[in-house]
């Protein structure tokens, strides 16, 4: 029922561009030309047309709806299609890039773990492309979903497929990923703890590291300042809350800063992942 609805909707939407007198073949085309023009909910709407009357739908029809989905972001609408297109499409290699493009799907999203499993469908057997596509793309999911042990496993196996050892990405990448791994997020936020600012110094942010600890410091002298004048009481009620506000403050940046540094160097270690496509070799 809700597909009946769908499909009367649709038609009365594309009216005034393609008449109901169309044949199937005129309005898959115009849906690729839609597509192509970059009008993408147009092609889906002339796609999900053409297959409600289509007899027997293509895998490549269903791909190409698919594709359409992804680039509207209806992600979940997308797989979907993508597995029609799979498991109608005979011919493995065109069967495989089906899947890799649900996997950028998945990965676009940030559904890591789906992008993964759906890499468990590629048939790469006796084809050592595939086998290489598969790895570099698990890679990824594994390094986005931040499991850089797992990350490291894979892309080193895919590393010594390509001999990439002396490539200058690769030796960027682990570069980065080295810096990534040094970093000590917790161990800036306890240095601030104890002397305010100098976690935040030793992550490179020296505004913020030096005005922590002159901050810092001119509370302690204020709080000893009130206790001479006036009483231990007076120092602890009037100052103590503004020093823990600040110092809890400045320990949390210190945390932040060395995580934006990790970040930092994680985003380049990426950026060299990209490099190393194997379609590039």
């Amino acid at each position: 029922m809700q597909k009946t609805l769908f499909v009367l909707l649709t038609s009365l939407f594309l009216s005034a561009q393609i008449s109901f007198s169309q044949t199937v073949e005129e309005t898959l085309q115009f849906a690729e030309e839609q597509f192509n023009l970059g009008n993408y909910t147009n092609s889906v709407l002339a796609y999900e047309r053409a297959i409600y009357f289509e007899e027997n739908t293509t895998a490549e029809t269903y791909f190409k709806l698919a594709n359409a989905y992804f680039s509207i972001g209806d992600v979940d609408r997308a797989a979907r299609f993508y597995d029609n297109a799979t498991f109608l499409e005979k011919d493995n290699d065109k069967r495989n890039e089906i899947i890799f493009k649900k996997c950028l799907a998945y990965l676009s999203t940030n559904q890591y773990n789906q992008a993964i499993i759906s890499l468990g469908s590629i048939n790469d057997f006796n084809n050592s492309e595939a086998k290489l596509k598969k790895q570099y793309f698990k890679s990824i999911a594994y390094f986005l979903k931040e499991d850089f042990d797992q990350f490291e496993l894979l892309f080193d196996e895919y590393a010594t497929n390509l001999n990439l050892a002396s490539n200058q990405h690769y030796i960027d990448l682990e570069t980065y990923n080295l810096k990534a791994d040094k970093v000590k997020p917790k161990l800036a936020m306890w240095m601030s703890v104890f002397v305010p600012g100098s976690g935040q110094i030793l992550y490179g942010n020296w505004k913020d590291g030096l005005n922590s600890m002159a901050l810092t410091a001119a509370l302690v002298g204020l709080y000893f300042n009130y206790v001479i004048e006036f009483s231990l009481v007076e120092g602890y009620l009037v100052v103590l809350p503004w020093f823990q506000r600040y110092h809890k403050g400045g320990y949390l940046k210190a945390k932040e800063t060395a995580l934006k540094k990790q970040r930092e160097y994680r985003g380049k270690a990426y950026a060299e992942i990209l490099q190393l496509h194997p379609a590039l070799f």
